[in-house]
């Protein structure tokens, strides 16, 4: 509120330091994916359970995102009376053509090792952390070395977003902060409306689809 005199200076020295944030946040994500992954499955030592964890691992993500999507698109459908009406004359938007199943299945599996981690490929990295953390099994005491390095990455990635996470309330200050010195105080109730929109669909997903994800493999 402070700011609203002074718009110009919040989106030009305290929003960057909420993009730093969020680009850390985008950072540590794949490491985070990859590793986790790798860590996991070269743990059991056991082929056949890689294999079925595999395929589990990428049903359940399909399933997860696809649910969360659903509830999403409801959620703000329900909902949209309530958010604020910004200014969205310079923006555009051409929705791109329908892409077809098998195009997507094919899609899932990389073509190229450096990509899906610099694109945040998320099915990819999931496949390339399954296929690798595979043959490691396979390799045996050769790969010693790899699982002695993967076990590192994972601690170490894990301790960054422990690090990054705890710079939260900085960060979602300096995102906040120019949208209410730009849009004025009464922006806050709707940003609010947001959040609690938000929090019901996290909620909504948790009940529905995790419930669900413990009760049958818990089974």
């Amino acid at each position: 509120m402070l700011l609203q005199s002074h718009a110009d200076f919040a989106d030009s020295y305290i929003k960057p330091i909420g993009t730093i944030f969020l680009n850390l946040l985008k950072f540590i994500v794949v490491p985070i994916v990859l590793f986790s992954i790798m860590a996991g499955i070269i743990s059991m030592s056991d082929i056949r359970k890689v294999g079925s964890i595999g395929i589990k691992t990428v049903c359940y993500y399909l399933c997860t995102t696809a649910v969360a999507i659903v509830i999403g698109l409801v959620g703000g459908n329900l909902f949209k009376g309530f958010f604020p009406i910004l200014e969205t004359s310079e923006l555009s938007y051409e929705a791109s053509e329908g892409v077809p199943f098998m195009d997507t299945v094919v899609n899932i599996f990389p073509s190229n090792f450096v990509a899906p981690l610099s694109e945040a490929t998320m099915l990819q990295v999931i496949v390339m952390a399954l296929l690798i953390g595979f043959a490691i099994i396979l390799v045996g005491d050769e790969a010693a070395p790899a699982v002695k390095g993967i076990n590192s990455f994972n601690a170490i990635f894990m301790k960054c977003m422990e690090m990054i996470l705890k710079l939260s309330p900085i960060g979602v200050f300096c995102l906040i902060c120019p949208v209410v010195a730009t849009n004025g105080a009464a922006i806050i109730g709707s940003l609010a409306m947001v959040l609690l929109t938000a929090y019901i669909c996290y909620f909504m997903h948790m009940l529905i689809v995790y419930s669900f994800a413990v009760k049958v493999m818990g089974a």
